[in-house]
């Protein structure tokens, strides 16, 4: 493009944007900077015109953002996506994505730069003025030249910048002042929409809620000399092995960092000529020797070694130190074991062979790698400079995890998203003739009494913990200070590496007799008809509750409602049904931490009593039965956690009518318990894990057959959906739109009165019946209200009732209906609306 072509374009480019409100000035040719010096700021907004005349040859165009530039609904803004390694663009728009979540970029007008490449000027308008602010920055720096200053610099990777009051940018067609091509818009302002206030938004709420990005100064960017204690330097090279000394390319090293740590000084040469010395290979005239090749070390050096590197060694040394010293004392101790668990109680409680036990053999929690175990697990404790155990989490979770007193203690129960005692504590073996006792994991705490779910990991087994670590090493423990935060850490990460979940255990351990026996759990134990919908109702209810477990928060958003008199043993049915893992529902609904409480190790929940809901609590329960995941804090917890249901609901009833809600109950399954006795739970008990055995069969075969998407638990079958629906009308209590339903049904199938003598006929001599209506004038007509109380609640009540109405559906139309005004209308269906003599379409 030529220098006159550029202006030409320029100049064309002025008129429009300042006729927006854009406050335009000129840039130097071919530049970023204002043509006007640092007053530009305070410069009144010029207008076409004043642009025009002071437009010089080159001149790039600029916007002043913010106040300035005041448009048709706001302020005219920039986000500034200054992206600077093409590569991460996809990353840029991340977090781009991260600050606007709301909002979609490919609606917003945009930029490219001359620079090209990935980088863009994102413009919106908001109803605030406001200064600019960074936004977000990359986490990564690359070293670049920088133009302006004219040296090299770190720079981050990308930048995002909100460009407001006080900031401007360069506007299309400005050329680049490095690559020498224009801006261009990638996407323009629709400035004919912008005129009718229908610019691109973003809340000046969103913008101003926004931090400002944290930016610092990386280490890399100046490799500063490690900050050294008296003696602690001399204490690093003192405690490396004579090996380190006798490798050359080790010495070497050594040098090398000695040189960077005191610049080249004659005190690094001393010190490296002394330890030095510990190697029998090192030259008697060590100076004489080494002294050129110590002022070598400070040039070309591609990959420069400094401190660091050495008390890294040094710290190494003190581990490996430090670990012979804890097998010398397991040397005199005698071998550790671990507790093997002989898995009784599972049977009883479950009635399967227990899971196999943890031992010291083949415990699969996963404590060391394998790469780990060619090391003492000691040998990977992280050490101070004295060469002893630091008490921090990483020492703390190798303890927790390899010693034997604990390890293979905690778990993970998945099922109630809490950790566990699930075995039973091994043993250090006490040095022979010791004067003081081994430490161990003993006493009332460590019974196991749960060996199904694990029992509640209690305060007192953590300050046992904690006692067993603090000991001396003489009493077999560590002889560090144990923080409470890292002690908890350290077991919660230890133990969700050693995760069960208890009802996948029981179902994965049953095996099915190939008797068929779910489809007819109601017609057997609850005395229900034997027929497509009951056979169905139960299927499902029983491979809900499998999926459930296998699958947390799988669609099923459907209870089963059992009904009966009082006393038939319907919450005894349920609890038998759900094994160990029975809860009722009792806390509101609406409190989403006390629901996820009482699901915790809740396979089957009931909602007893449906028939005491009232109407509001109906449809709180309806939402809460829909729902496949509860978002809360509990009251222990730092953060908030996504919790997906395990649980399946059934209600239960003794009421004949118990539901409220005027849009029906296609979540409620309606199950009569029809037997004269009581509901025989012993013969229930009997053959449940035959029952749960078959339905986790179904689930498989399902799963096989479809193994992605959500799996069909719903009525599929037409007559299982009919025989629903009549059951769950049935079951509705009638309302006061049911009754206002029908007074509106009478009132609409007679025909109109309008006061004249043949006001019932037309012209054929046939009644004359209303074929269009409207809410107001059924509430005065109809139902003799005066208009002055329609209101509040009474406009959405008679929508409803009027929605019930058969024959009759809504129109999209809004016609006048005389005194009435327009209105949105009801109109009966087959048929068009008829003009009659009252002064309204009916």
């Amino acid at each position: 493009m030529t220098s006159s072509d550029h202006d030409t374009n320029t100049l064309a480019a002025i008129g429009p944007l300042v006729d927006a409100g854009f406050a335009l000035h000129w840039l130097k040719a071919r530049s970023k900077a204002p043509a006007g010096g640092d007053e530009w700021q305070d410069a009144p907004v010029a207008d076409a015109e004043t642009l025009r005349r002071s437009h010089f040859r080159g001149a790039n165009l600029g916007v002043r953002l913010g106040e300035p530039s005041a448009v048709e609904g706001g302020y005219l803004y920039v986000i500034d996506l200054d992206i600077r390694i093409p590569d991460l663009a996809d990353e840029a728009w991340e977090a781009f994505g991260k600050l606007f979540p709301g909002i979609d970029p490919v609606e917003l007008p945009s930029v490219i730069s001359g620079s090209g490449g990935e980088s863009r000027h994102l413009y919106f308008i908001a109803d605030r003025p406001f200064f600019g602010k960074k936004l977000a920055v990359s986490e990564g720096k690359h070293r670049r030249f920088d133009t302006q200053r004219q040296k090299e610099v770190w720079s981050y990777d990308w930048e995002i910048d909100l460009f407001g009051t006080s900031r401007q940018v360069a506007m299309p067609p400005s050329i680049h002042p490095d690559s020498r091509m224009p801006y261009r818009w990638e996407r323009e302002f629709d400035l004919d929409a912008l005129a009718f206030g229908c610019g691109p938004t973003i809340s000046a709420d969103v913008v101003e809620s926004l931090g400002a990005a944290e930016t610092a100064t990386y280490a890399f960017e100046a490799r500063e000399p490690l900050d050294f204690k008296p003696g602690q330097l001399e204490g690093d090279l003192e405690v490396l092995p004579v090996s380190y000394w006798d490798d050359r390319d080790q010495w070497i090293m050594i040098g090398q960092a000695l040189h960077h740590q005191f610049g080249g000084s004659d005190e690094g040469f001393d010190l490296w000529a002394k330890y030095s010395g510990r190697s029998l290979k090192v030259d008697k005239d060590f100076r004489r020797a080494n002294l050129r090749r110590w002022r070598g070390f400070g040039r070309n050096r591609r990959q420069p070694v400094t401190m660091g590197t050495v008390r890294q060694w040094a710290q190494d040394a003190r581990a490996r130190s430090l670990a012979d010293e804890f097998d010398d004392l397991d040397d005199d101790l005698g071998a550790d074991t671990v507790a093997a668990d002989d898995g009784e109680g599972f049977d009883d409680l479950v009635g399967t062979p227990a899971p196999a036990a943890a031992n010291n053999d083949d415990w699969d929690g996963g404590s060391l790698s394998e790469e780990e175990t060619k090391l003492s697990w000691t040998s990977l404790f992280a050490i101070n400079e004295d060469g002893k155990v630091t008490a921090n989490l990483h020492n703390l979770r190798l303890i927790v995890e390899n010693d034997a007193r604990t390890r293979g203690v905690a778990a993970f129960n998945e099922f109630t998203q809490e950790i566990v005692q699930r075995g039973k504590p091994g043993s250090k073996r006490s040095r022979a003739n010791a004067a003081k006792p081994t430490l161990q994991l003993e006493g009332a705490s460590w019974v196991m009494r749960d060996k199904v779910n694990g029992d509640w990991w209690t305060e007192d087994k953590d300050n046992a913990i904690r006692a067993v670590i603090e000991a001396p090493k003489t009493q077999g423990g560590y002889g560090i200070k144990v923080p409470d935060r890292d002690l908890r850490a350290a077991i919660d990460i230890v133990g969700r590496k050693n995760c069960f979940h208890p009802v996948r255990e029981y179902l994965s351990n049953l095996k099915w007799d190939r008797q068929k026996r779910v489809e007819t759990l109601f017609v057997d134990y609850l005395g229900a008809p034997d027929d497509i919908y009951h056979r169905t109702v139960a299927r499902i209810m029983m491979v809900a509750a499998v999926a459930r477990v296998f699958e947390p928060g799988c669609k099923f958003d459907t209870a089963v409602i059992l009904e009966g008199m009082q006393g038939k043993r319907k919450s005894t049915f349920i609890s038998v049904l759900a094994k160990d893992w029975f809860a009722e529902l009792d806390c509101d609904v609406t409190d989403t931490k006390a629901v996820v409480e009482t699901l915790q190790g809740a396979w089957i929940v009931e909602l007893n009593e449906l028939g005491g809901f009232t109407k509001a609590d109906v449809r709180h329960v309806k939402a809460f039965i829909s729902r496949r995941s509860d978002k809360v804090r509990l009251a222990y917890a730092k953060r908030a956690q996504e919790y997906h249901r395990q649980a399946i609901l059934i209600g239960s009833t003794n009421d004949d009518v118990y539901l409220k809600d005027s849009t029906g109950g296609r979540r409620f399954l309606p199950v009569r318990c029809d037997l004269e006795a009581e509901i025989d739970t012993e013969r229930l008990t009997d053959n449940i894990d035959q029952l749960w055995a078959e339905a986790l069969h179904i689930y498989r075969k399902m799963r096989s057959e479809q193994p992605k998407g959500t799996l069909p638990l719903y009525l599929a079958d037409a007559e299982a959906r009919e025989t629903a629906e009549r059951l769950q009308e049935s079951r509705r209590v009638e309302s006061t739109e049911d009754a206002m339903a029908g007074r509106i049904e009478e009132w609409l199938s007679k025909p109109i009165v309008n006061g004249n003598i043949e006001d019932d006929l037309d012209e054929h001599g046939q009644p004359v019946y209303r074929n269009e209506t409207c809410l107001l004038q059924i509430w005065c007509e109809c139902l003799g209200r005066e208009e002055a109380q329609y209101t509040g609640m009474w406009p959405a009540a008679l929508g409803r009732s009027m929605r019930m109405v058969p024959g009759w559906k809504e129109s999209t139309r809004r016609p006048r209906f005389g005194k009435y005004g327009q209105q949105r209308a009801f109109e009966r269906e087959g048929g068009l609306a008829k003009e009659i003599g009252i002064g309204a379409a009916t």
